[in-house]
């Protein structure tokens, strides 16, 4: 049982399984994230989280790297500073949510968050109805969603949002080096707005708060493709 069709030809071409053997069912662990509403309007989970309610919100989704990968929580105060410095107005002053993730925590206790206002370190693992009412509400209610390379980036093509990430040498194992990350990439035109500069994802996010975010068609189309391929 596979997901879609780019997974039915996986299936067949890499592990010789034959094609009368594969059966595509659509993505079923993704299915709680379709139709839900969040627990809280903005304003309450602005609160929650610690950040002023007053503009908008980006959200950083940390990733499971591989064993030895350089430190995420190092870049991720590299990637902050980059927008604090930003020619964007909007992006120097937006709210910035990192959402850690479980397995990477150590890393982040030589980083100091805390010398940049409208910065928020917050999330738990959606294990249970509370804490995935606290992850839905984090997706839902950003801007844009940004990070290296987790299933956080379908579910947040499940509920709307832009993706986006940033392609670079250090990273690159973890990203362009695995098979399935080209999926995000390329089918139905790809869920990801990747740049290789640090500079142009800047300038990606810009355009985004500026107003002018990438086609949405495109997600929905990266959705049904690759989560719902039976049709949404």
């Amino acid at each position: 049982l596979v997901w879609n069709p780019t997974q039915r030809e996986e299936a067949v071409e890499l592990h010789n399984v034959p094609p009368d053997r594969v059966v595509v069912t659509g993505a079923q662990c993704f299915d709680q994230w379709f139709d839900r509403l969040p627990t809280r309007d903005r304003e309450d989970f602005c609160r929650r989280v610690g950040l002023p309610d007053d503009r908008p919100l980006l959200l950083w989704v940390c990733s499971a790297l591989f064993r030895g990968s350089p430190s995420e929580a190092a870049f991720v105060g590299q990637w902050i500073r980059a927008l604090r410095q930003s020619s964007h107005a909007a992006l120097r002053e937006a709210n910035i949510l990192v959402r850690p993730h479980p397995s990477r925590m150590k890393e982040w206790e030589s980083i100091d968050l805390a010398q940049w206002e409208r910065v928020a370190f917050w999330g738990g693992i959606p294990v249970d109805a509370e804490a995935k009412a606290d992850y839905f509400d984090s997706l839902y209610h950003s801007a844009g969603v940004v990070g290296l390379n987790t299933s956080a980036f379908i579910e947040a093509g499940v509920v709307g949002r832009p993706v986006y990430t940033v392609l670079l040498p250090e990273f690159h194992e973890n990203q362009e080096g695995t098979i399935h990350f080209h999926y995000l990439l390329n089918v139905s035109g790809g869920l990801l707005n990747a740049s290789r500069t640090l500079d142009d994802h800047v300038a990606q996010l810009g355009e985004l708060l500026a107003g002018r975010p990438p086609d949405p068609e495109r997600g929905r189309q990266f959705v049904e493709a690759f989560v719902r391929p039976q049709g949404l």
